[in-house]
């Protein structure tokens, strides 16, 4: 017997004998201190602009279309840099000297992929990954079923993907992965399907020229045949619970299986709402709500275009803040501004980061507008669900200077529900039935 088959059954008794129902992995944002990503020069504003631009690109690229012809703002804030808010590390290979790579999150794909060794064009790359000298390694034939859409490359299934200005190609293989199950105890779990990048054209993920780059590709957080989701259904039941901490650049932990689990009391309700899973989570957001008054914004810029993806209302932790379509986003500038008139304060004209920015401060006596989403609980159901945001989900402070940014942003594509909104709740996706429960929790 080799050392990997007594590995992996050694594993599979201390699971039966713990009876472990799942696995979790850590959740970083793109400026936790832990990653070290963003450059020590940057200042609070640098920081603010880096994650609004991110944000714009999450709703850009949600849709069908040429991303060549991505509007000027993001190119030159962006460039060809692929970047998302949440990064996590994943653990393949042997479990003596396991490959850990760090990797995006990103909710509108099932593919996982990374740069690998023999690449060629590469992007800069603080590792080098030699997948195919581990054992167990495999090429994926195009006949499996995981294989969608059938694409070749070299005879074996290959797959392409798109960022910014950006293309990468290669081939799937498979690989046995290791994930801590709740025990913090490793879990192996054999063939698992995922993309080695080799042909990598315009592509970094490193927003810091003068630093080696330590993320070296993306992990798809959308159902579908290659997804870990999916591929991990037996296991993970496909269920996942997340909980993001209100304070930027804090880490936190994304639960799989029946360990992901939601609770709440008298005061703090468990709502449960449907969405779309085949379609990027897309929920169905019936009003926003400012200060006790419900905007009059057409329902159709929220209903799910899912051919081109043109409109709809999207749950994406990888966007760091909440993006509108440009006629609601608004109405809803429309009534704060109304609201902070009230107190004689006036927007910042033309500010360099968020849209609609403030240099005044809540004083004595006064304080920041209510405001809430009101979702709709299934399709046909004329009650509505309500998520009521605190101002920490909604204003962020300049930085150092005196004032205050509403942590939204305008678009004219899709609408996106970002990870400054749902901090400090617990959301608990269940896959198999479409169905998300959210509460209040101090994450």
């Amino acid at each position: 017997m080799t050392l990997t088959n007594f590995l992996y059954l050694l594993f599979n008794f201390i699971s039966l004998f713990y009876q472990i129902n799942g696995f979790s992995m850590k959740l970083f944002p793109i400026d936790s201190p832990h990653l070290q990503i963003l450059p020590k020069h940057f200042t609070a504003k640098d920081r603010q602009q880096l994650l609004a631009n991110i944000s714009l690109s999450r709703a850009y690229y949600a849709q069908k279309r040429n991303p060549t012809l991505a509007p000027e703002s993001i190119k030159s804030n962006l460039s060809h840099v692929q970047l998302n808010y949440l990064v996590t590390q994943l653990s393949f290979g042997e479990q003596a000297s396991p490959l850990t790579p760090y990797v995006i999150i990103d909710t509108f794909t099932d593919l996982t992929w990374i740069q690998c060794a023999d690449c060629d064009p590469c992007f800069p790359l603080k590792d080098k990954f030699e997948v195919e000298t581990i054992p167990n390694f495999a090429r994926m034939s195009k006949d499996d079923t995981r294989c969608v859409p059938l694409t070749s490359f070299n005879g074996s299934c290959g797959f392409e993907a798109t960022y910014q200005n950006g293309h990468t190609e290669g081939y799937l293989g498979k690989l046995p992965f290791i994930f801590p199950n709740a025990k913090d105890l490793p879990e192996y779990y054999p063939n698992i399907a995922f993309g080695c990048g080799v042909h990598n054209k315009d592509i970094t993920f490193n927003p810091n020229p003068n630093q080696d780059n330590q993320i070296a590709g993306v992990m798809g957080f959308r159902p579908g045949p290659k997804s870990f989701i999916n591929q991990l259904e037996q296991t993970i039941k496909n269920r996942f619970s997340f909980c993001i901490p209100t304070a930027h650049g804090n880490d936190t932990i994304i639960t799989f299986g029946d360990d992901a689990q939601i609770s709440g009391d008298d005061e703090r309700k468990v709502q449960t709402i449907s969405f779309k899973p085949n379609n990027r989570y897309h929920v169905y957001l019936a009003a926003i709500v400012v200060d006790g008054a419900r905007l009059h914004i057409d329902p159709n810029v929220f209903k799910l275009d899912d051919v081109n993806y043109k409109t709809g209302f999207f749950i994406d932790p990888s966007s760091p803040a909440t993006v509108l379509s440009e006629s609601a986003y608004s109405l809803l500038r429309g009534a704060l501004v109304g609201y902070f008139k009230k107190y004689g304060w006036d927007p910042i004209e033309k500010p360099s980061t968020f849209d609609l920015c403030y240099s005044n401060d809540i004083q004595g006596g006064q304080a920041y507008p209510s405001m809430a989403f009101n979702f709709i609980k299934s399709p046909g159901d004329v009650g509505e669900i309500q998520l009521v945001l605190n101002p920490e989900n909604l204003f962020a402070n300049i930085g150092s200077e005196p004032g205050f940014c509403l942590q939204m942003l305008p678009s004219n594509g899709p609408s996106i529900f970002g990870a400054f909104q749902q901090a400090n709740h617990r959301f608990l996706f269940d896959v198999k039935t479409g169905l998300l429960s959210f509460v209040p929790e101090r994450c």
